[in-house]
């Protein structure tokens, strides 16, 4: 299993269901072997009930196993390295919530807190941590409560559509103006970066994109075998054209085994493809 995979899920793994996605144009969502999307712009939790009541009407009492994918401004996902790191849960997770603590704009204390340990020989590893704030992830459980299912698998887009990608690559995804690049070496999750644009613009995705470009060769010798792009639009052929011709770097659209990938489903289509639904 792979960092992305053991990570993925902030909360615990039921069986695959129902599946939802929700992102700044509406809702994505799995069920009896269907995906759709409802459009509606910006939804708010109240928004949501109302969707689910459409879509997915309670069928009884039993609650309904879901997982629930959500936008990747919803937690932060941030990358650590310890030259020494204790055995002890309690105290890998005091040291963990001390790094955190001046970088996150909520409560480490009280927030959900996720993470993967990659040993690097002797007491030093590499961790992978998602953190997020009890009371962003609280009224999405409770809208779904509601509704009649049981959230017990709760993620976020980034870190779910990364089940999509091969090793040594870059996926670069826009949805709505949160820009998302995520880079695997082999298996492992090596960059996380998730920005809020001010138009989505080229240029201020080439601002972004080309300095990542930039500090991988530069700083850790590395250059990405192929970009992955999502939710880019007219703006994808341009993209391919600037990556062809100033880094000899490949690009095409991501692609899911189970569907069309755009920039409303692809969490929910990486979480498909991790459940093996083709």
């Amino acid at each position: 299993m792979s960092l992305v995979e053991k990570i993925r899920n902030l909360i615990e793994d039921p069986p695959p269901a129902y599946a939802f996605e929700i992102g700044p144009a509406g809702l994505a969502h799995w069920q009896n072997g269907s995906t759709r999307f409802e459009a509606m712009p910006a939804p708010s939790v109240d928004d949501i009930a109302h969707l689910l009541a459409r879509v997915a009407p309670p069928t009884g009492s039993k609650k309904r196993a879901a997982a629930v994918i959500l936008p990747d401004n919803a937690a932060r996902i941030t990358l650590m390295d310890f030259d020494m790191f204790p055995r002890k849960v309690e105290e890998q997770l005091s040291l963990i919530r001390f790094r955190l603590k001046r970088t996150l704009p909520f409560d480490i204390e009280t927030a959900v807190l996720r993470y993967q340990t990659i040993p690097r020989g002797g007491n030093k590893v590499d961790l992978t941590v998602a953190a997020m704030a009890v009371e962003t992830l609280a009224p999405y459980e409770a809208v779904f409560r509601a509704a009649g299912f049981h959230p017990g698998y709760i993620t976020i887009a980034g870190l779910s559509a990364a089940n999509l990608a091969q090793p040594n690559t870059i996926t670069l995804r826009l949805s709505g103006l949160t820009l998302t690049l995520t880079h695997l070496e082999g298996t492992e999750l090596k960059l996380f970066r998730c920005l809020e644009l001010q138009d989505g613009s080229l240029d201020e995705i080439l601002n972004v994109l080309d300095p990542t470009l930039a500090f991988l060769e530069d700083e850790r010798k590395l250059k990405p075998a192929r970009i992955d792009l999502c939710g880019l639009g007219e703006l994808t052929q341009t993209l391919e054209t600037h990556l062809a011709e100033n880094w000899q770097i490949p690009a095409q659209a991501l692609r899911s085994r189970a569907g069309v990938v755009d920039a409303n489903n692809a969490g929910l289509m990486g979480y498909l493809e991790s459940a093996g639904v083709q």
